[in-house]
């Protein structure tokens, strides 16, 4: 190691100061690695990552599509959840290199930050946003413990507003619609008849969980996602799943984001599964 760094040190300073600061994050996250936070390398595809494998990136498009016309953007979310933003863009990226037509959706929108990852990246798709921007209403409070026996109240992410998603979101056209209020009585009409390639359902209790299942599932088409967020963080999101899809085809996938969302990839056939 030391030689190492004495021959970096005479012929390549650059090499050595990345040395030394891999040297001392990796010492970082070896001292942080059992903390309720801790660093972990960024893929090998993002820009930004010590092991950017630029020759794979040049070859596959890395986030993107090769040769796509569409102006689109990595947007940031939560610093510690890296990896699920990587999931979410790595799953869009997918419908575009499959081809995966249909329209996006998002059932609890907060403040907008998953939303301004997902139009950012995908600004060609109408992106239809459904929240009560309120908070939790009563009657999901109510029906969560009876359900889950979880206490919540009706402030929990009440700090929010349409105003205020849509600042965060700064869309980039006219595809970005909010309907605020109870789903799926905000749902309009005209939704009947709409196709989905991609559902983000992040309502975090059993009804209005399971009332999002309900809504989308036959919308979504063949080979669509449909994105369940904390499937393995809140009881309620787990029995909504795990209950909706009892008598379907697909099979809800975990996946390893800081609050465990699942992932449901649409079937070809819609028949159930045999007893």
């Amino acid at each position: 190691m030391f030689k190492k760094a004495f021959r970096l040190l005479v012929h390549d300073r650059k090499s050595l100061r990345g040395l030394i600061k891999f040297k001392l994050m990796d010492r970082w996250c070896r001292l942080h690695s059992n903390s309720g936070f801790y660093c972990q390398g960024r893929m090998d595809l993002d820009p930004d990552s010590w092991w950017h494998n630029a020759g794979f990136v040049s070859t596959t498009g890395g986030y993107f599509v090769p040769g796509d016309p569409v102006p689109r953007k990595v947007s940031l979310l939560e610093p510690w959840d890296n990896v699920r933003r990587d999931m979410i863009i790595l799953l869009l990226r997918d419908l575009l290199v499959r081809k995966v037509e249909g329209d996006l959706a998002e059932l609890g929108v907060y403040r907008g930050y998953s939303a301004r990852l997902i139009h950012h990246y995908l600004p060609e798709r109408k992106f239809y946003l459904f929240d009560t921007f309120t908070g939790f209403d009563e009657r999901d409070v109510k029906a969560e413990i009876a359900t889950t026996g979880r206490k919540e109240t009706t402030v929990a992410f009440s700090q929010t507003g349409v105003e205020k998603a849509l600042a965060n979101i700064a869309p980039q056209n006219s595809n970005v619609e909010v309907f605020p209020g109870y789903f799926p009585e905000s749902a309009p009409p005209f939704l009947s008849g709409k196709k989905f390639a991609f559902v983000h359902l992040d309502a975090d209790l059993y009804e209005p969980m399971l009332a999002g299942l309900a809504f989308f599932y036959d919308r979504v088409v063949p080979g669509g996602y449909i994105l369940t967020h904390d499937f393995n963080s809140w009881p309620g999101s787990r029995k909504a799943v795990q209950e909706f899809f009892r008598d379907k085809p697909e099979i809800p996938l975990p996946m390893p984001d800081k609050s465990g969302s699942a992932l449901i990839v649409k079937a070809r056939c819609g028949s159930a599964v045999p007893a």
